[in-house]
């Protein structure tokens, strides 16, 4: 009876220990897949905005989309998930990378309004590719 407990409970020890480490590779790989989806959403409006495609019917849809990405982006990061395009600064200085999310998501939501409300986007458009890159140059690797 003892080695059947003793064995259980090293079997739930080791499950545990590899459900952390596959949640961990997990959140680095869905923060990769999240921020390819980012990357996406700004693409196609930079396409839109430059005329490349005939498609201005699409921006508040991809405008949408980049401030609901934006309000989930700072839960992308967890201690563990380290990896990937991740500096380790991010989990090493989070007080400027929040300060660097929150810019984003100002910066996204500001566009989402300006578009909205059928106003000039340049400016908004400029300030959230500001935050995007002051984040990169920042917290992601080339």
């Amino acid at each position: 009876m003892r080695f059947t407990s003793l064995l259980a409970a090293c079997l739930l020890v080791l499950t545990t220990f590899a459900n952390s480490a596959l949640a961990d590779e997990g959140a680095a790989e869905y923060r990769e897949h999240t921020m390819e989806a980012i990357g996406g959403h700004m693409q196609a409006m930079v396409d839109i905005v430059r005329q490349k495609v005939p498609h201005t019917s699409h921006l508040p849809i991809h405008a949408d989309a980049m401030a609901s990405l934006a309000e989930i982006s700072d839960s992308l990061f967890p201690e563990g998930s380290e990896g990937g395009d991740a500096l380790p600064a991010i989990w090493s200085d989070a007080e400027d990378f929040a300060k660097h999310i929150s810019a984003f998501k100002d910066a996204a939501i500001g566009l989402q309004s300006a578009v909205a409300n059928g106003e000039p986007i340049g400016p908004a458009f400029q300030k959230l590719g500001q935050a995007c890159k002051g984040c990169h140059d920042d917290y992601r690797k080339e």
